[in-house]
Parts: C-alpha cells; sequence; structure tokens
C-alpha cells in the first residue's frame, strides 16, 4: 500500500501549491474537489506518474537511450512520430521548440495558476504557435475541443507570446482511434479562453464549493472514500445494478437515452476498476499482517516453466524422439509478430505474418465487449 502525507511532493512545490492546468479537467467538473483533497494526505507517486516523468524527460533530452526498457523507448519513439506528424500538419518546421516549461498566470504581481508545458512550436514572425500534451498512461482524456488542461494551456501561452494563431494538440500513443487530435483556435478565442479559466481558477479555491461526482472528476480522485456525493453515487449505481439484474430483460436499459447508457458503461467500468484497486490494496494487507482479515487467507499459484528450452527441447527428443517434439511445440502467431515488430512497425510486422501465412491464416470470432469510442 502506498504511503500517504502532508508532505508537499514535488508537483506541490513546483506549482507553489497552486492551481494547475493538470488538474483542471477535474477541477472545473467537480468545483469543491481541490478544497476536500487539500483535507487528506497525498498519496505517494505512482509506477504511471513516474512513468510520465521518464518519458517526457527523455523526450526533452532528446535520447530515448536513456529509458530503461524497450517498452519504454517504443512508447517514447510513438509519441515522437505523433509531435512530427503534427508538426508537418500544420506546418510549423523550422519553429522555435522547448520542452517541459512551466508557464504562470499572474494577478498583479502574485502568482494565480500555471502550466507545465510538454512542449511548444512558436513562429514568431508568423505569430503562429503550437502547444502540445503528451499522454503515456492508458486512461483516455477527454477529447481536445473539450480538454480543458490543453484548453488552459493554449490560453496561456497566447497571452504570453501574443499568438495570432494558436494549436493545441493531444498525444495519446493508447487512443483506440487516433494518435494525436488538435483543434485551432485565433486570438479572440484564446482571451476567451483565458477568462474562463481565471473564472473557474478563482471559483475553485472557494470555500463550500459544490462537489459534483463523475466519470472523470472521480476516477483518480483521493478523496472517493469519504466523499459524501461520490458515496451517494455510488450507492446510486449499486441500487441501479440491483434493478438491472433483476430485470431479466432490456426495460431499464432501453429507457436510457443513448448518452445515458454511455455514461452508466463508463461507471460501471469504473466501478471494477476501483473494485480491483481496493482487493488489491486488502491484498497487501494481508501480506503484512497475517491475521488481519477474518476469514480470508493468501493464496498464489505456483507455474512451472523451464529455464532452457533448447535443452527441453534436446532431452525430449533424446527420450521420445521428434514426433513427440513436434506434438508438444504448438506454433506461437504473437510472439512471430512481436519479432518481426522490433524491425519495423507494428502495422509492418502485422502485415507481413499475414502475407507469409495468407495459406494457413484464419480468424475466429470472439465474443463483442465495450471499448470506448472516440468522443465527439
Amino acid at each position: 500500500m502506498r504511503r500517504r502525507s502532508f508532505k508537499p511532493n514535488e508537483h506541490d512545490i513546483a506549482s507553489e501549491g497552486l492551481p494547475s492546468a493538470s488538474t483542471f479537467n477535474e477541477d472545473f467538473r467537480c468545483p469543491g474537489k481541490r478544497a476536500l483533497c487539500a483535507k487528506l494526505p497525498k498519496q505517494a507517486d505512482t509506477p504511471a506518474s513516474e512513468l510520465g516523468k521518464r518519458i517526457h524527460h527523455a523526450m526533452a533530452e532528446g535520447d530515448f537511450s536513456i529509458l530503461p526498457n524497450e517498452t519504454e523507448r517504443k512508447l517514447a519513439s510513438r509519441i515522437a512520430y505523433g509531435e512530427a506528424e503534427i508538426v508537418h500538419h500544420f506546418g510549423f518546421e523550422g519553429a522555435l521548440v522547448e520542452f517541459e516549461q512551466r508557464f504562470w498566470d499572474t494577478e498583479g504581481l502574485e502568482h494565480s495558476w500555471s502550466a507545465q508545458v510538454d512542449r511548444h512550436d512558436w513562429m514568431p514572425k508568423e505569430k503562429r504557435l503550437l502547444v502540445i500534451d503528451d499522454k503515456t498512461g492508458w486512461t483516455i482524456p477527454p477529447p481536445v475541443t473539450t480538454n480543458w488542461q490543453v484548453k488552459s494551456e493554449g490560453g496561456l501561452l497566447a497571452d504570453h507570446y501574443e499568438a495570432e494563431e494558436i494549436v493545441v494538440a493531444l498525444i495519446h500513443p493508447y487512443h483506440p482511434d487516433s494518435l494525436w487530435q488538435a483543434h485551432v483556435y485565433n486570438r479572440v478565442d484564446c482571451e476567451l479562453l483565458l477568462d474562463t479559466v481565471r473564472h473557474h481558477v478563482k471559483a475553485i479555491q472557494m470555500p463550500n464549493q459544490p462537489r459534483i461526482a463523475g466519470g472523470i472528476q472521480c476516477a483518480w480522485c483521493t478523496a472517493q472514500r469519504v466523499c459524501p456525493e461520490f458515496i451517494a453515487h455510488e450507492a446510486a449505481l449499486d441500487k441501479a445494478i440491483d434493478d438491472e439484474v433483476q430485470d431479466l430483460g432490456f426495460t431499464a436499459i432501453n429507457a436510457r437515452s443513448r448518452e445515458e447508457r454511455g455514461e452508466h458503461v463508463r461507471q460501471l467500468k469504473q466501478r471494477v476498476k476501483n473494485i480491483e484497486v481496493l482487493l488489491q490494496q486488502y491484498t497487501e494487507l494481508l501480506e503484512r499482517s497475517d491475521n488481519s482479515i477474518t476469514g480470508w487467507r493468501l493464496s498464489r499459484k505456483l507455474t512451472r516453466k523451464v529455464n532452457n528450452e533448447g535443452e527441453a527441447i534436446r532431452l525430449v527428443n533424446a527420450a521420445y524422439g521428434p514426433d513427440m517434439v513436434a506434438e508438444c511445440l504448438k506454433f506461437n502467431l504473437i510472439a512471430l509478430e512481436h519479432q518481426l515488430y522490433k524491425r519495423g512497425t507494428q502495422r509492418e510486422a502485422r502485415e507481413a505474418v499475414e502475407r507469409v501465412l495468407k495459406s494457413v491464416l484464419v480468424f475466429e470470432r470472439g465474443k463483442y465487449f465495450l471499448t470506448e469510442a472516440r468522443s465527439t
């Protein structure tokens, strides 16, 4: 279980404890979230956040060899490919490029809020600006047109540079539909954006702001277990689940609109994730104290495997002959594709496998499952 404390973390120090664009997608949708979370100890950095730091540092350095493994190097390379596509698509070749800079908005002489910008490209003669936010996790962020992190970054930097055209972009290597999204604003658009952000920033720092439960703002909120609105929201969802189970037909589902069904599915999937996290915490608790949970004990699977496949094949061949070896070995389509992926792109690897094995390759349809489509 990750330790929590009231000691300021690295982000708190960098942002001076003031609002930061990185949490605006949650804060603006739940104005009371910031005040409630401030009363609770902070969670230590997660493996996902540590991964993000490593990837962003490597991107800023332009050196992927400093990353610890091939998976992370491929992730950084994928992001770099997306950046190159965006630069070419919007004509930012030759621009001045900066990485990992924190920009501040001020009220008088005092800092009011900030944004740590992954990358921005500036063309001073044309007064054109490109602001890019790189995502490294699996969570799908709000689309670029409703994403308050990149919108606030665009508005803030447009004001800083006095830009006339501003392109804001999101890069997400794990997005199911697109590697990147972008939107173009003019100066007037960004002035309105900045005014809106400033209004929200003031609101989330005022006392007694309402808390509003919802998918985006609640997904990773550290106050879930004590937030009355979230608890009530979960209780209502529990009742809805019970109602759905008892209704063997689709009466309740059919009564919902398309939008309500989409939100309901999102809530159910988030519930599954929350349950998995909580069960893992109970497991870690039992690991530390073997009598801490009545009626449950730790268990684990023991998986047999050989540590030298070549020698294992030789021994079986010597004992039972080559026919037995052939019967035991199973052709691994995924492993072949993975090896080819090392020589090129994932798409090229898949196409190569299908081309070579065309005469013996068949496709079996599995059961349908739900994946989130790109929001519009």
